[in-house]
């Protein structure tokens, strides 16, 4: 049952009634709330009959009373509180998401705002309001999926004050419900270690060096090989002037279908890289689509964005995305640079199909997923932050961290935010790499830094010392055996405004607790094993909440061999436990 609001015009009311504010909306559009069975919930909905002439506006202030940050879903490595004329963020079927989460030091949300998963394209923005100390909300909708001519999408206003990522975890499951069957599944080989070829050979990469990555990536556990940029082009330069017919180049992939036979013979996926996006100069197709573009994405003005508004250039892209499953055999692919089509204000459009940038991007996602996928069921796309939209759970099985080469702050961090707004997506890491002399403990930290994620690894791995070798597999198996609960658990973060300086786990069978930056870890209740795993620079963690009788402490270092054993009962109070940085102590009760 609804109930009408009145036009222009709603209520946001704190769940105890004793805050109060007006919510303003401008544009052609009813307005109408929901009951929600979740008390502290409010569920505004709207529907507008054209969106073109005139998006819906929606504006209202609210007090936020120790706030530290606000958590949105591209954010990068600022963790501020932005003003109301900094914090506006264009949102797209193929770039962030529309949500966004006040966070206190104590990681409750006095505030958590997001659209439902049929809008396309918006401009959001939460920010301090310096006039009235308060947050202001300020939400354009510019486009939203059409259902039988009509443009309708709900606002949800979480108040109800929990853990940010129980609050984000509800608006991932309010966007499950909306999509419902149109989700891609999720294959299981995508919740596995792959190995990448971009760190270790950038576009350097040929056939042979492929097939040994995925011989010595077997050995090692990885389930597939993605190949990356270079199969296309003879040229080495990084650049993409040579994008656009994706086919491979005969000096390095000589026989394609043979080389993904090869490898297959490891028993390892092949994923291939492409950018649908991207035509440059000096490909074939630039004379045929040269006048169907979204503009330059260079200044030398080597390389375009093809307009997916065409239908001639979707049917160009999807031959590019089909032939490599069906004339050459690979299992999936990693596309690309697909951010290349927000654009917020794009030429005019032409006599196409689409009436939007955002509408020719989902058109063709969707041929792509219903022919590969008829081709190959278990189909894996991969897609990269912030290509984090649920739009795009229809089409992609598994979403990469943004690139932060070496960095296990960063990569924690991304994989992290994936995570909390992923829903069943499988998350992965930026590609693993370290310098050959580093420390042992210096490679336990990339692999620690990803812990709550799926690693990729991109490494010689067939080159590895003695004691980096110890460490990647003991890592790698770390990962794989304790995946039920780092990949499936409930996932609570601290701090993001302090770029978590913890991150748990928790499943049935046990918690897991990385600590970064705060190695006192407190338990909200005791867990029958506990994997503390020593993710910062200190010796030492100390332990609150562990509960009465006795446990089994056993440590481990960085390579996983065992160098302490104990049977004890912990202090009451913080309880002091040397474990070597990067090292992990499991706890048990006994």
């Amino acid at each position: 049952m609804t109930s009408a609001v009145p036009q222009a015009s709603f209520e946001v009311r704190s769940p105890d009634g004793s805050t109060v504010r007006t919510a303003t909306v401008s544009g052609a559009a009813t307005v109408r709330e929901q009951a929600d069975p979740v008390a502290g919930v409010r569920l505004i909905e709207f529907v507008a009959s054209d969106l073109r002439a005139e998006p819906v506006r929606i504006r209202w202030t609210w007090p936020a009373e120790g706030a530290a940050t606000l958590w949105r879903a591209t954010q990068g490595s600022q963790r501020e509180l932005p003003t109301d004329w900094g914090a506006h963020r264009d949102v797209r079927s193929v770039r962030s998401a529309p949500v966004a989460a006040l966070v206190k030091t104590d990681d409750i949300s006095p505030l958590t705002v997001s659209l439902s998963s049929s809008v396309r394209g918006c401009d959001f923005a939460v920010g301090v309001n310096e006039e009235t100390a308060e947050q202001l909300v300020e939400l354009a909708i510019e486009d939203v999926e059409p259902v039988d001519g009509q443009h309708r999408f709900t606002l949800r206003i979480d108040l109800r004050g929990l853990h940010f990522a129980a609050a984000l975890r509800g608006v991932t499951a309010a966007w499950t419900d909306e999509l419902g069957d149109r989700i891609a599944p999720v294959p299981e080989v995508a919740r596995t270690a792959m190995y990448s070829t971009w760190y270790s050979d950038h576009q350097h990469v040929s056939e042979q060096s492929v097939e040994r990555h995925a011989a010595t990536g077997a050995q090692y556990g990885c389930s597939a090989v993605i190949v990356d940029d270079g199969w296309q082009t003879d040229n080495t330069a990084r650049g993409y002037a040579y994008c656009g017919d994706w086919e491979p180049t005969s000096r390095t992939f000589p026989d394609m279908a043979e080389h993904v036979r090869r490898v297959h013979e490891h028993g390892v996926a092949y994923v291939l890289w492409i950018a649908p996006p991207l035509m440059g100069r000096h490909s074939k197709a630039w004379d045929r689509f040269k006048d169907q573009t979204l503009g330059w994405l260079d200044d030398e003005q080597t390389t375009v964005a093809l307009d997916p508004r065409y239908p001639e250039v979707r049917e160009h892209l999807l031959e590019c995305c089909v032939r490599p499953v069906r004339d050459w055999g690979v299992d999936g692919l990693k596309l690309d640079f697909i951010d290349s089509w927000a654009r917020k204000n794009p030429p005019p459009a032409p006599d196409g199909d689409c009436a939007t940038v955002d509408e020719g991007v989902e058109r063709f996602f969707a041929e792509v997923r219903a022919e590969l996928q008829r081709l190959r069921p278990d189909l894996l796309i991969e897609f990269r932050q912030d290509y984090v939209n649920p739009r795009l759970w229809q089409y992609g099985t598994f979403l990469r961290a943004g690139d932060c080469a070496l960095d296990a702050v960063e990569n924690r961090v991304r994989t992290v935010d994936a995570r909390l707004l992923a829903g069943d997506r499988a998350v992965h890491s930026d590609m693993l790499m370290w310098h050959p002399e580093a420390s042992p403990q210096a490679v336990a930290e990339q692999f620690i830094g990803v812990l709550f994620s799926v690693a990729q690894v991109s490494v010689e791995l067939g080159s590895l010392p003695p004691a980096h070798d110890r460490v990647v597999r003991y890592w790698l198996g770390f990962l794989r055996d304790h995946a039920a609960t780092l990949l499936r658990g409930d996932l609570l973060p601290v701090r993001p405004d302090a770029r978590y300086t913890q991150v748990a786990a928790i499943s049935a069978e046990e918690t897991i607790v990385a600590v970064y930056s705060n190695p006192v870890v407190r338990l909200a209740e005791p867990t029958d094993v506990l994997l503390l795993v020593n993710g910062g620079n200190e010796p030492t963690l100390l332990l609150d909440g562990v509960g009465d009788g006795p446990v089994e402490l056993v440590v481990s270092d960085c390579s996983g061999v065992e160098v302490a054993r104990s049977k004890t009962t912990p202090p009451r109070g913080l309880w002091a436990i040397d474990v070597p940085v990067g090292g992990v102590a499991r706890v048990e009760r006994v």
